[in-house]
Order: structure tokens, then sequence, then C-alpha cells
């Protein structure tokens, strides 16, 4: 038999992270699943494993695709912190135009489960600290550029973009303007951002 190409595994599992992202997961059915993802149960099984396992594999597949956007911001420009307003300001694009939902599907896996289902909150706790990580290296990197004083904490300024930029998403789950989004991002960073 056989296998089938990666390309069509990754089309695959990417209508299933559209799916969860959009419904969640209690919310979406393996019938959901069978027809967004145009596989049968055995080849999904086969392919991905039960319904726990596919969604833990979309929300690794969610963090790394979100890791890949920020650090692509950060490449585009000579400054870090204007590549960390390069990200705030995608995401309001992003999240206006084409994401299946505006909310970050970690936030809302979050707040799906209780502290109690380990096997779904303790990954998701375990990709935001990664990003607080990240987020918290980019003004680490920043600080020895000299682009923020040397007096600033970069964990402390890691973890309110990590805040703000869940607020953002959230914000933008109210349907408001582009351009209003675009400049929330601004006020984030102008606030965020201490002078040197």
């Amino acid at each position: 038999m056989p296998r089938t190409p990666k390309f069509h595994r990754e089309t695959a599992l990417n209508n299933a992270l559209k799916l969860f992202w959009r419904k969640g997961y209690h919310a979406t059915s393996m019938k959901d699943i069978e027809e967004e993802m145009d596989m049968r149960p055995g080849s999904i099984y086969a392919a991905f494993g039960n319904k726990e396992a596919l969604f833990k594999e979309t929300l690794e597949e969610y963090s790394s695709l979100a890791e890949e956007e920020f650090k692509q911001a950060l490449a585009q420009k000579s400054s870090v912190l204007q590549g960390i307003s390069l990200y705030l300001r995608n995401i309001a694009v992003m999240t206006a135009t084409c994401a299946p939902t505006q909310a970050c599907m970690l936030v809302k896996t979050l707040l799906e489960f209780t502290p109690e289902d380990k096997a779904f909150s303790e990954p998701v706790q375990s990709y935001l600290e990664k990003f607080e990580q990240l987020f918290t290296e980019a003004f680490q990197q920043a600080q020895q550029r000299g682009e923020i004083g040397s007096s600033q904490s970069p964990e402390r300024l890691g973890l309110l973009l990590q805040t703000n930029i869940i607020g953002l998403r959230t914000m933008a789950r109210r349907e408001i303007p582009r351009q209003q989004l675009e400049s929330l991002a601004d006020d984030i960073i102008a606030r965020i951002i201490p002078a040197s």
C-alpha cells in the first residue's frame, strides 16, 4: 500500500487545526472531524490516533506556527522592538481577516479545560510558558542592543507582552474595525516598551 504523501497529511492536520480552533475540543464531533479533514474514521485513526491525540497534535502545530510568525516578524526588522511592533500589527490584521476565530487557540483551550484536566491543561501551560520565554529572550536581545534600558526587566516585559497579546486577540473577538485593532497594537507597544 503506498504511503500518503506528507503534503496531504499536513493539509488534513491544518484543516483539523482550523476546526478545533473555531469550535473547541468538546463542541467538535468525530463527524465534524471526518468532514473537515475529508477522511474516513479508519484513516483518521491510522494517521493521527483518536480525537484527543489529534487535538494535541493540532495544539502543537498551532504553537509551532505562532512561534514561526513571531520569529519571522523579528527577522524582518533591524530593531527587535520594531519586530515586536510588526508582530502585534500582524495579529491585528490576521485576526480581522483570516483566523478561524480571533482568540488564541491556546487561551481558548486553557479556558475550556479545568486545571484538573491535566492531559490538556498541562500541554497548553507549557506552550504558553514557551511563548513567554520567547518574548523574554526578545527583550533580552533588545536590551543587549541598547534598545531598552539596563534597568528594565526582560522577564517582566515578556509577561506583559504576552498579557497584552491575549488582550488584543480578545478585543478582536468583539469584531471591532481592523484600523482600531491596529491602533490598539500601536498603543500596546507604546505602553509596554519603556524609554531607554
